[in-house]
């Protein structure tokens, strides 16, 4: 009921599971909290052995936003968002900073946007 109150249009709603209840019942979960908050509800498992694109971190940004417009709920574990900071991290030390920079436009709205 927090996460509908919070989906206003501007902020991204972000609900933190366990990583044991995500991997055992993640499809249900997302369908009971769809069904309860009347919200889409989507999730963006990441993992630090995907080989990113600048495209794929555009794609990553723009379904971020499609997100905050379109008032949906993002469901993920802690472990994601810390694969996606090592995962910037990475590309920092390496010489292909399109990507980077892709990562940093992502991290900095869910930094500021995320709830």
């Amino acid at each position: 009921i927090i996460a509908a109150e919070l989906a206003d249009g501007q902020a991204l709603v972000r609900v933190m599971v366990l990583n044991s209840l995500y991997t055992t019942n993640s499809q249900q979960l997302i369908f009971k909290l769809g069904g309860m908050l009347a919200h889409r509800v989507f999730s963006l498992p990441f993992r630090r052995d995907i080989r990113l694109t600048c495209a794929g971190a555009t794609q990553i940004l723009c379904f971020l936003k499609t997100c905050c417009r379109r008032r949906d709920v993002l469901v993920t574990v802690r472990e994601h968002f810390l694969s996606l900071l090592l995962k910037f991290e990475e590309y920092c030390c390496r010489p292909d900073v399109p990507v980077a920079r892709g990562l940093n436009l992502v991290l900095s709205l869910v930094r500021h946007h995320a709830r």
